[in-house]
């Protein structure tokens, strides 16, 4: 590995990757650290069998009207999409103890929603070929960042030890009140940019997300969308995922995001609230429900490389910043969170690496 690349990336989800991947492609030095065992961050596609067959337990959907980024960097790699499910009633879990509402809405209810062949691990692992082995490692958790006479040194965690390296340049791609309580800076960052970190939101990180997964859409059949709302829950928004190849779906799946808050959630346990999860399908959609061939399931707010105890709450506030800091003119900021215009979706985390990307080369070229 070399111990002196000229640009450090500090996180390897899709922000991170996607950076990487522009550095890649100018033939710049560069290394990618990611403090996970795997790359892709939050974006975890999980499968009963092959990877066809893949699930998504992080961010599902792109909108290729709204997400040209994303829409074309699929394209690049070669990555087949398909349409969200829409079709079919809606249902409504209004009370405990009442039956659910089914409604004909009379159109599709989730037009122009789409969703990668394979799950959009399938972008990260497209990335992944692209980048050599040599330029990205994992298990490397920064800790300090600190800047001498143009230098900066990073110390890092990896294999019980702690390790250093050098660099003119880090691109930061990791959520933003992460940096905050997990990184320490000499000189400190500027009061005014921490405290922006600080009270950025970290997208997904105060929710948990369940997959069922059965051996067919079985509610496609009965004149079900599988999208469903709850004010009983412990689900409380609800959608078919059923992985599809060439058209065809080759499971049938139903994610839901959890209505519990996180607290709730840790007391209660993930096996319990799975036969909580079971029982409300079978409610929905009747006693096909009951046999899943598989259970997938993510609280993201006990992934500590993504939230933090403030994460508990979904605020929705605002992403990205102005601020400059003028000790570290060299330090950019990717990932989604640090993307005004598209913060909290996936088109956020390549915007916020493209952008980081041309920053870091036009101060390049200017003292080049």
């Amino acid at each position: 590995m070399n111990r002196h690349p000229q640009t450090v990336i500090v996180g390897g989800g899709l922000s991170g990757l996607y950076a990487a991947y522009l550095l890649e492609q100018q033939h710049q030095d560069y290394l990618l650290l990611e403090a996970r065992e795997r790359f892709g961050g939050r974006i975890v596609s999980a499968s009963p069998g092959s990877q066809a067959a893949r699930v998504d337990l992080g961010p599902s959907w792109f909108w290729p009207n709204i997400n040209p980024e994303i829409s074309a960097l699929a394209e690049e790699l070669g990555i087949p999409n398909y349409k969200q499910h829409g079709e079919g009633h809606y249902l409504v879990e209004k009370a405990r103890g009442a039956p659910p509402q089914a409604i004909n809405v009379g159109y599709d209810i989730m037009p122009d929603t789409y969703r990668l062949e394979g799950g959009m691990q399938a972008m990260v692992e497209g990335l992944l070929e692209k980048l050599p082995a040599e330029k990205r490692i994992a298990s490397s958790k920064l800790t300090e960042v600190s800047l001498n006479n143009g230098t900066y040194t990073l110390s890092y965690e990896r294999s019980g030890e702690t390790r250093t390296l050098q660099t003119q340049n880090i691109i930061f791609a990791m959520p933003l009140r992460l940096i905050a309580r997990t990184v320490s800076f000499n000189p400190s960052l500027s009061p005014a940019l921490m405290n922006t970190f600080d009270g950025t939101e970290t997208w997904m990180a105060a929710h948990a997300k369940a997959v069922f997964i059965y051996d067919k859409p079985f509610w496609r059949d009965n004149g079900f969308s599988g999208s469903a709302s709850s004010n009983v829950g412990p689900l409380v928004e609800i959608h078919d995922a059923s992985p599809e190849l060439n058209g065809q779906p080759v499971h049938g799946a139903i994610m839901g995001f959890m209505g519990i808050n996180a607290a709730a959630r840790k007391t209660a346990g993930d096996e319990t609230l799975k036969k909580l999860i079971q029982q409300q399908l079978v409610r929905l959609f009747g006693p096909d429900a009951a046999n899943p061939i598989s259970i997938q399931y993510v609280d993201w707010f006990q992934e500590k490389y993504t939230a933090t105890n403030d994460d508990m709450a979904v605020m929705h506030g605002l992403y990205g910043f102005t601020q400059q800091d003028e000790n570290h003119p060299n330090i950019f900021f990717a990932g989604t969170e640090a993307s005004r215009a598209y913060g909290g979706y996936l088109e956020g985390a390549l915007d916020s690496a493209n952008k980081a990307v041309e920053a870091l080369m036009t101060k390049s070229l200017q003292f080049s």
